[in-house]
């Protein structure tokens, strides 16, 4: 493989580790579920995300990133999507029960709605961007980098998003009664909160 695309794929996986790795919307829902649902019941949650991500690159691939130009409403309608779904978000994290005082209703956020919020979520929209203009090689090598930005993206982040599971599920075990779980529900969806100035750029 050309070593320019190497060295462009390996800045890319950096890029990658600092976008899924640090808080944001995404990582403060994994620590949350992985605390009151456990590991195992996050996977869905975590693959979600990957799903949602990947569809999204691909399709800006496909074109789809011209209309984000053409239209800057989109990304005004994307906004304010996005901060109507994370406050409903925090006010459900910040009213569950968990696994201190079970309730039926209480469950961790499905596969499909994962997917579905980063498609609403600008930070996923900008790492898109950032990774198709930035980390590609226009001309021959462009396909090549572009397709490797899209491996890479999930290679880097599927494991990011498993940390912050597993943190989550590690505060669990302090969370051993139910003052301290809505305390640690309250703070997770004060957390949520404090990442949409993110989303207001």
């Amino acid at each position: 493989m050309d070593p320019t695309v190497i060295m462009l794929m390996l800045s890319a996986a950096v890029f990658c580790a600092t976008m899924t790795g640090t808080p944001g919307p995404n990582n403060v829902l994994l620590a949350n579920s992985g605390a009151n649902f456990g590991v195992r019941a996050t996977i869905g949650h975590m693959i979600g995300i990957r799903v949602g991500q990947t569809s999204l690159h691909v399709a800006m691939l496909l074109g789809l990133g011209s209309l984000f130009e053409a239209w800057p409403l989109l990304h005004e309608i994307l906004k304010y999507a996005s901060i109507s779904y994370l406050v409903y978000l925090a006010i459900k994290i910040a009213t569950q029960h968990g696994r201190t005082k079970a309730s039926e209703r209480a469950k961790p956020i499905s596969l499909i709605e994962a997917a579905f919020f980063q498609w609403i979520n600008p930070k996923t929209w900008m790492a898109s961007i950032t990774l198709l203009s930035a980390f590609t090689i226009s001309g021959d090598l462009y396909w090549v980098t572009a397709i490797g930005g899209v491996i890479v993206f999930n290679l880097v982040g599927l494991p990011m998003s498993l940390v912050w599971v597993l943190l989550g599920s590690l505060i669990s075990k302090k969370l051993n009664t139910e003052i301290r779980q809505r305390n640690f529900n309250w703070a997770m969806a004060a957390l949520l909160l404090s990442t949409l100035p993110m989303v207001m750029i």
